[in-house]
């Protein structure tokens, strides 16, 4: 299965029988039999005709529309999963802040503990990164004794910065990053970290609507206007593994340069091509097919979105007790 990046602008998305095709003037960009697709996302000023806006609605395939650096700006989502009773059941789980609390910390220790595991895995005789491997180890301890989501809030911050002082120092090039910034970002990592966590929120809140449940209803991220507050909770635990993992490889092993971005007045930017790159690579980590933890099957992260997507649907049901994150192997 493929998700369709439209990043060309002026480009038009086209309908034509069974498959999907993206024109510039004359010319053809790109042609996809819809059988394959899962998604399309455009970026910038790119188009789409009516008949395909249709078609893809009725054969349940989301449009996200993004700034051309990457900004989130809104989706044309197909209809919503036809049984009412499990969101009636997540509103009733959300309103028992006990419960709520329960699954917060369900987040925030899988997001901490694949944040440290990705660490391990960098086997680095680094002590900086040492120190901050413990300061996670020592946050994930205190998770427990958290009696409400404000305390929680707090050991998720100091968890994550812990883990962006690690990544400083696990990059061959730094190009300026000290720590996680935003709106705008001050460096090209940044940069890449914002649009990679954008990417992920996507898909995520892609799978919510799949199953059924309100993407704005969240446990962790309480409800903020315009916030899709439970694609923010179910992303957190994949953050490090699927993104921050693919910028570390993409700067480690130079297949992204300083050259690759322009400072503006709004921060940095991509290049066009190097827009490009970024997303044909990400788009294959996605792809990139491994053995589950848990599960005897060959899966890819896509996969293992909607996978967690359905698991917590079943545990907001009661059909399983407990939340359990998905996690990496050291």
């Amino acid at each position: 299965m493929a998700i369709l990046y439209i990043t060309q602008q002026g480009a038009m998305l086209h309908r034509s029988g069974n498959r999907v095709i993206v024109k510039k003037d004359r010319d053809v960009l790109q042609e996809i039999p819809i059988i394959q697709l899962d998604e399309v996302v455009i970026f910038g000023n790119g188009h789409i005709t009516t008949p395909a806006i249709g078609y893809l609605l009725h054969k349940n395939i989301p449009v996200s529309f993004l700034s051309s650096q990457g900004k989130y700006r809104g989706k044309l989502q197909p209809q919503y999963a036809k049984d009412t009773r499990i969101r009636q059941q997540q509103y009733a789980v959300a309103a028992v802040p006990h419960r709520c609390l329960e699954l917060a910390k369900c987040f925030v220790r899988g997001k901490l503990t694949n944040s440290l595991r990705f660490c391990q895995r960098q086997r680095t005789r680094n002590d900086a990164v040492k120190s901050a491997m413990g300061s996670i180890r020592h946050t994930l301890r205190r998770l427990d004794g958290a009696k409400n989501l404000e305390s929680l809030l707090g050991h998720e911050g100091a968890g994550a910065s812990a883990h962006y002082r690690a990544y400083r120092e696990l990059l061959a090039h730094d190009w300026g990053f000290t720590t996680r910034q935003f709106r705008p970002p001050p460096d090209p990592v940044n940069a890449m970290l914002s649009l990679g966590y954008t990417l992920l929120h996507n898909h995520v809140y892609a799978f919510i609507n799949v199953v059924g449940l309100d993407p704005y209803c969240g446990y962790f991220h309480q409800p903020k206007h315009g916030h899709a507050a439970l694609a923010s909770d179910l992303m957190e635990e994949f953050r490090s593994i699927i993104v921050n993992g693919y910028v570390l490889s993409l700067i480690n092993n130079n297949r992204i340069r300083p050259d690759d971005f322009n400072q503006t007045k709004k921060g940095i930017r991509f290049t066009k091509e190097a827009l490009g790159r970024f997303l044909t690579g990400y788009y294959g980590r996605m792809q990139q097919t491994f053995q589950h933890p848990t599960r005897n099957e060959k899966t890819n992260y896509l996969r293992c979105l909607e996978l967690q997507v359905r698991h917590l649907g079943r545990v907001i049901t009661g059909e399983e007790a407990t939340y359990k994150p998905f996690l990496i192997r050291v």
